[in-house]
């Protein structure tokens, strides 16, 4: 078990880690955030405080490490199809951000890890570093296919295509459905996204 934000080594840490994450996962569920302790979670681990603490510096570690074994980061495979690709890497990105908990959680703890440098490159690392490379890859595949723009800001790229999938999540409550992920896809592709246009209400002429 890769553990990011544990203090502890890995090897012989304690057998109850998974339970102890897995914990974490329904408390944080069940009460929500800013509502988690570290007494609701060993109560529900059936471990000591002590134990956790041995293993992980606060709650904001903990639960880090608790959604980053669920946090998906995969390589996007060469499937000779820059589309294809693509909608593989959204979603993925849509699949993160559409758990409640992970949507929820990551930007408190982003601004909870912000004042600790060190946390904070851990933070990075397990939750966005490894994910925008492996997207970054398929992008420059589609832009050595001439699929995509030869100047396509790839970085940017992930930044839109991120902000707009939390934003719905959190903000406007609309649908993270595959008509989005298409839309999403287009936008890198350059090709004019299917949006739907309402009709401009005819007025009358008047004469002078």
């Amino acid at each position: 078990m890769a553990l990011v934000f544990s203090s502890g080594s890995v090897a012989g840490g304690p057998r109850s880690v998974s339970k102890i994450l897995a914990a974490a996962r329904d408390v944080l569920s069940g009460q929500g955030y800013p509502a988690l302790t570290i007494e609701a979670v060993a109560a529900a681990a059936g471990v000591g405080k002590s134990t956790i603490y041995r293993w992980w510096p606060s709650k904001e570690a903990l639960v880090a490490d608790a959604l980053a074994e669920i946090f998906r980061a995969d390589e996007i495979p060469d499937l000779g199809d820059t589309h294809a690709e693509l909608r593989r890497a959204v979603d993925m990105t849509i699949d993160n951000y559409a758990n409640e908990d992970m949507a929820t959680s990551l930007p408190a703890l982003a601004g909870g890890l912000l004042p600790h440098p060190e946390l904070m490159t851990r933070f990075r690392e397990a939750f966005l570093y490894r994910k925008r490379e492996n997207i970054a890859a398929a992008l420059r595949r589609g832009i050595q296919r001439g699929d995509l723009p030869h100047d396509l800001d790839v970085d940017l790229v992930q930044d839109i295509w991120a902000g707009t999938i939390l934003y719905r999540r959190l903000m406007t409550g609309s649908p993270l459905n595959t008509d989005l992920a298409e839309h999403l896809v287009q936008l890198a592709t350059n090709t004019p996204p299917l949006l739907p246009h309402q009709e401009a209400e005819v007025r009358p002429v008047r004469e002078p």
